[in-house]
């Protein structure tokens, strides 16, 4: 996940998937990466790429744990020095919960894609993230499998889901029917390495809009949807898919990853 503007962290997960999701632990780490090299991916994203002797071989990286994240830590914005939290302790002013892109263990690469915006301390580091700037990584503590048998997936996000989204049009089977509705502004990009599927970027429209783009697409019994947004929507998806659509919560995994005009606040 990442957070735009105004937006906040990721609690807990609406409509999970228990029959069908797998749940993992994994040893919490922490790291002190820098950045290696920045890539735009529009006027308000950027990927960047981070490295360093503390990023281990063996990071946390399970084929469909499409939404696990990390929480990063960043530099102080007076001093510029960096100092993770004690083991147990969250200082909610400078961490924040992302959606790791992609990891490299050969070249030794982790990879997190960051809204811009100046509402936050980890947007407004990733405004001006150059090489050799620092960044702590903390986890990913708790992730979750996804099934990669079901009819077809339906993956629903705007810029903080985009990340999950990717992978899932990565690591499904190349057999998977896909469709991908995506509530951000272009400019429009390849997602997921150019993976066949049904993508359709609606832009930050209304709610209502949302609803009928959902309700016009196709779903079955053996369906699985997957969405991540503002929690607002996402909670009126989940309602709609759950009651109206008649799909099970197994089938459902629709998350709030951020709440409107709450900077730090938790979707639901």
């Amino acid at each position: 996940m990442t957070q735009p503007a105004g937006r906040g962290t990721a609690a807990r997960e609406g409509g999970r998937g228990a029959g069908l999701v797998r749940r993992v632990s994994h040893q919490e780490r922490r790291r002190r990466l820098e950045v290696l090299r920045v890539e735009e991916l529009g006027p308000a994203m950027r990927r960047i790429v981070l490295g360093g002797p503390e990023l281990e071989a063996d990071f946390p990286w399970l084929p469909l744990a499409s939404a696990d994240h990390v929480r990063v830590v960043v530099p102080d914005e007076t001093t510029g020095e960096l100092t993770l939290p004690a083991p147990g302790r969250r200082d909610a002013t400078a961490i924040r919960d992302y959606t790791p892109r992609r990891f490299d263990a050969a070249a030794g690469e982790l990879t997190i894609d960051f809204v811009l915006h100046a509402h936050g301390p980890a947007g407004r580091w990733a405004t001006t993230a150059a090489p050799g700037s620092a960044l702590g990584v903390i986890g990913p503590r708790v992730g979750q499998v996804f099934p990669a048998d079901c009819d077809d997936y339906l993956l629903i996000a705007d810029e903080t889901g985009l990340p999950a989204s990717e992978r899932f049009l990565e690591e499904l089977p190349p057999e998977a029917i896909i469709r991908v509705l995506v509530l951000a502004e272009g400019p429009e990009r390849e997602l997921g390495g150019g993976r066949a599927a049904e993508i359709r970027w609606l832009g930050a429209v209304p709610e209502a809009t949302v609803l009928e783009a959902v309700a016009a697409i196709p779903i079955v019994p053996g369906s699985f949807v997957w969405g991540a947004g503002e929690a607002a929507v996402m909670r009126t998806l989940r309602t709609h898919l759950r009651h109206d659509r008649g799909l099970p919560a197994e089938r459902v995994a629709v998350r709030g990853y951020w709440r409107e005009g709450t900077a730090g606040s938790s979707g639901d």
